[in-house]
């Protein structure tokens, strides 16, 4: 992410890259399409990304994993 870059936005970038199965997988222990649950556990939740752990069914591409670690780094703005 350069100076001129805006950081990832939850709302716009990383929200979406959940998909409603995933959402309904992690629901009994977080919700990640609520941005104030998916800041509280971002660390975790990026160390299983970047492990290939979740989602459940699928590994993200590098990019969507990089994506979602720029936004911690960003801060985890809205």
């Amino acid at each position: 992410m350069d100076a001129e870059t805006s950081p990832p936005s939850f709302e716009t970038d990383i929200k979406p890259l959940f998909l409603r199965f995933d959402r309904d997988q992690m629901l009994f222990i977080f919700d990640l399409w609520e941005i104030e649950d998916v800041r509280t556990h971002s660390r975790s939740i990026y160390a299983r990304l970047k492990s290939g752990d979740m989602p459940c069914d699928r590994s993200w591409p590098e990019e969507h994993v990089a994506l979602f670690r720029s936004w911690i780094k960003a801060g985890c703005p809205d």
